[in-house]
């Protein structure tokens, strides 16, 4: 009987845990970003013509604002993304003027203030960083961090409407954190270049997660002024716009959407090329790259990288008499490589959105 009664007191609770949701607000997923903006509440209706509609358009509303609807949609796209292998459209907004946005590791919610980042962490990642930059500088070797920004912290103009973008972002705590314990820490933040670049022409792809070749140039000058070494200038490259381009975020979330790429061509010679990939490394490391220039007497690189330095990697090479990259999150330098290639210049770089990966790494390896 006592069982009988729990399970039907259970049975009530679960089913007013929506309205309990409404009223309190106590579940776990706050915001979710979709392709249109929410059904808002229909005012009462003052009219017979009014009152007769008033009942769908509250159904309308209702199905979009039910408690815990959020949590279950998100639940749902992280079964289909990580179980099943399949990604789930609700994660892809559709923005202003077919501009395209990807909410991926809380890029979205750092576009709109909401991305919480604990104290912890930022103390991991500074402690970790700051290991890095004093080892490498213990080998006389010159160390840099870049961080490349997210499409969204860049082009937010262009967000739908419903998205309201305001900081401050989970980079801005952490690197405060970083300059506070070391003033002199070498971090290229990519943002503010960026941010006056795009006045200048388009740096993003519409339909991908990722900058263009122009927007990588940009990102690539900073580089080269930061490691005292002087670039090939934009002059020395010619615009190409002849093809169009079929983005990540079109290709997951299956929208038949490309845009034109805004390419760069160099008019100089360009020596450096793919070279030998150790047996040992081509083991170990899932994606391990080596590059050769004619010049041997200029320095030795080695870079530990995500995606957005695809493009700056064809631009970099030729600065550097051997070029090796590692692809992946990284919080400390691979001491193994710095050992076995001796590198003159080590970067470390990421993307704006994988702080928090970035440091539960620092806080995982801390543990170890």
């Amino acid at each position: 009987m006592k069982q009988s009664k729990f399970l039907i007191a259970s049975f009530g609770l679960i089913l007013a845990l929506p309205l309990l949701d409404n009223i309190f607000h106590f579940s776990p997923v706050e915001v979710l970003f979709e392709k249109r903006s929410p059904v808002s509440l229909p005012p009462l209706p003052k009219t017979f013509l009014e009152a007769e509609k008033f009942s769908k358009k509250f159904e309308n509303f209702f199905n979009d604002n039910y408690g815990f609807r959020k949590t279950l949609i998100k639940s749902n796209s992280r079964l289909m993304d990580e179980v099943f292998g399949e990604s789930v459209n609700v994660r892809t907004v559709i923005g202003k003027d077919d501009w395209l946005f990807f909410e991926n590791h809380k890029s979205l919610l750092d576009a709109v203030g909401k991305a919480e980042i604990s104290d912890k962490l930022i103390a991991s990642g500074v402690r970790a960083f700051g290991k890095n930059w004093q080892k490498m500088r213990s080998q006389n070797i010159d160390y840099l961090l870049v961080i490349a920004p997210d499409k969204e912290t860049i082009y937010s103009e262009f967000l739908p409407d419903y998205i309201d973008p305001k900081g401050p972002h989970r980079l801005d705590k952490f690197l405060a954190a970083l300059r506070k314990k070391y003033p002199d820490f070498p971090v290229l933040d990519l943002r503010p270049t960026l941010l006056e670049a795009k006045k200048n022409e388009i740096l993003y792809h519409k339909t991908d997660t990722h900058w263009n070749m122009r927007g990588a140039h940009y990102g690539y000058l900073a580089i080269m002024k930061e490691l005292k070494i002087a670039p090939h200038l934009r002059n020395e490259f010619t615009n190409k716009e002849d093809e169009m381009f079929l983005g990540d975020i079109s290709m997951i979330g299956g929208i038949e959407a490309k845009n034109l790429n805004y390419d760069l061509v160099a008019n100089f010679k360009k020596t450096a090329a793919p070279a030998g990939v150790l047996e040992v490394e081509r083991k170990k490391f899932k994606e391990f790259e080596s590059f050769a220039a004619e010049d041997k007497n200029l320095p030795v690189l080695f870079v530990e990288r995500d995606s957005f330095f695809n493009n700056l990697q064809p631009l970099v090479n030729e600065h550097f008499s051997q070029s090796f990259y590692i692809k992946g999150l990284a919080c400390g330098v691979n001491d193994e490589i710095v050992a076995r290639r001796r590198p003159n210049v080590v970067i470390q770089e990421f993307i704006e959105r994988n702080i928090e990966n970035i440091l539960t790494k620092c806080e995982t390896d801390e543990k170890k």
